[in-house]
């Protein structure tokens, strides 16, 4: 193929659940493997060579950085560069229809330039497919134009040459690329190509493993020569066929990534459900959390304890700003003064203090209307949260508990546990309140306790990125990413496909 260029008020105001544009997080940023590949690229006389097994996503990221070659400034003018597609894989009318970029296509097996809605005919079908693609590439040499060649794949191109028309493709890829103002990308349908090492300057491999029988798909730069890896592997995924690496894990240490916090905007509940505070996590559990039910996040020893307490704010923040009421066990490392002051950000210090009760331990602390001083002797803490809960129900209607499955454990013993799940699980679920758990540690109780939820979400970090995916619903793996756009926290997901 020869293809050619070509608002700031401090009250909360409700989001709509489905009108809340979905944030992208698979936007290249400077420094992370996709950006460095293309930078790579524009350096004349580099050999890129992409390997994998079948189905990994490689044509779609030789396209992806074909798109992203850019031109020659001449003054306040571009001139587009060179953008040649050789294809042994992808038919003209599936190219055209998953990449609409892809204007002609020359099949190196036949060595036809193939043609499809709006194309200009070309090439001369008389001359050997691999003859062919020298021909082309030669001519592109002499126009010493800025350009970029993909051959997809290495085997098809080669499949039906004689040694002369191998040597002299090698010859046109690989030498005086740098002279003719060239680049290349090499396809290969082998997970490792040992012929071709030697020849190229870059070598990307992908692979697609699998997470409790979900895809996860991975791209490991092994090397870019002349370019420091900061980190080598990343994940990606083929969603609308693109090329979108996920996010990389952003360890968010203060109480808000934002330069201006504002109190956070809810997205709406609907008649039935509680949203989450994120549609796209709302979209994942089949439009929110059902009234009266229970949500547990499954948590894996490689998540920071910041982003799973950062994901519990927005919950608890977009809850108690649609006038709903909240009783907390903070969760982890955090202590009560730390959950409050995080939250304030978002939900304001009035609302703190009339909508929502925190537990703590430390009978040490000053007293606040929001701190509930328990004391570790089980019935004792019940009483004092039946008090808590049937206060915050005089409030409001709507009422969550979040509590630290595992803390909790730790306190009153696995054959109790607080607060009492058999002894209120049934009440929260009758009055239409929500009830949000973390587990981490295996424990007598934890198969009993996935067996009671109602959802159960599993959070994990794999090569620099945060996942989460749903067993109760089953669903993908998404990647997840945080954002501060808006001056509160929200949470987007890019789904692995």
């Amino acid at each position: 193929m020869m293809a050619e260029d070509d608002s700031g008020e401090e009250e909360t105001m409700l989001e709509p659940r489905v009108q809340v544009e979905q944030t992208s997080v698979g936007n290249s940023k400077p420094g992370d493997l996709l950006d460095l590949m293309s930078r790579f690229l524009e350096s004349p006389g580099n050999v890129l060579l992409i390997q994998g097994a079948p189905g990994t996503g490689k044509t779609t990221l030789a396209l992806e950085l074909l798109n992203q070659a850019k031109g020659t400034r001449i003054g306040p003018h571009t001139i587009s560069a060179n953008k040649v597609y050789v294809s042994s894989r992808v038919s003209s009318s599936k190219l055209h229809r998953h990449f609409p970029g892809v204007h002609e296509v020359l099949d190196s097996m036949s060595g036809k330039e193939a043609t499809g809605s709006g194309t200009r005919l070309g090439g001369d079908g008389r001359i050997a497919g691999a003859a062919n693609i020298v021909s082309r590439i030669l001519a592109l040499k002499r126009a010493k134009q800025k350009g970029i060649i993909v051959v997809d794949s290495w085997e098809g191109a080669i499949a039906n040459a004689t040694e002369e028309q191998r040597n002299a493709m090698e010859t046109a890829i690989f030498q005086d690329l740098e002279e003719s103002k060239l680049s290349a990308v090499v396809v290969s349908e082998s997970e490792n190509s040992p012929k071709l090492d030697y020849l190229v300057d870059g070598i990307v491999t992908l692979s697609l493993s699998h997470v409790e029988d979900r895809a996860v798909r991975s791209v490991i730069v092994n090397k870019l020569r002349g370019f420091r890896l900061h980190s080598q592997g990343a994940l990606f995924s083929l969603d609308g066929g693109k090329f979108t690496l996920l996010p990389r894990v952003e360890y968010h240490f203060g109480q808000n990534g934002s330069l201006d916090p504002r109190l956070l905007s809810p997205v709406s509940n609907t008649a039935g459900s509680y949203s989450t505070g994120s549609p796209d996590l709302d979209a994942l559990l089949d439009g929110g959390v059902m009234k009266g039910s229970s949500l547990l996040l499954d948590v894996n020893s490689s998540v920071s304890p910041h982003s799973v307490k950062l994901l519990l704010d927005i919950m608890a923040a977009n809850f108690i700003n649609q006038g709903g009421t909240a009783f907390m066990i903070p969760y982890s490392i955090f202590s009560s003064q730390n959950e409050a002051e995080s939250l304030k950000v978002y939900v304001g210090d009035q609302v703190l203090r009339e909508r929502v009760r925190i537990a703590e331990f430390n009978q040490a602390l000053p007293d606040e209307k929001w701190r509930v001083k328990l004391t570790g002797r089980l019935l004792e803490d019940l009483a004092l949260f039946n008090n808590a809960w049937n206060e915050l129900g005089a409030i409001s209607s709507a009422r969550m508990m979040k509590y630290d499955f595992d803390k909790t454990v730790q306190l009153y013993g696995e054959a109790l546990g607080l607060p009492g799940l058999a002894e209120i699980g049934a009440g929260i679920r009758d009055s239409g309140a929500l009830s949000i758990g973390v587990i981490s540690r295996p424990t007598s109780l934890r198969e009993e306790l996935l067996r009671a939820v109602d959802y159960h979400l599993k959070m994990q970090t794999v090569n620099g990125s945060l996942l989460i995916y749903g067993v109760k619903p089953i669903t993908n793996v998404h990647g997840v990413k945080f954002g501060f756009e808006r001056g509160y926290p929200r949470l987007s997901l890019t789904e692995i496909v």
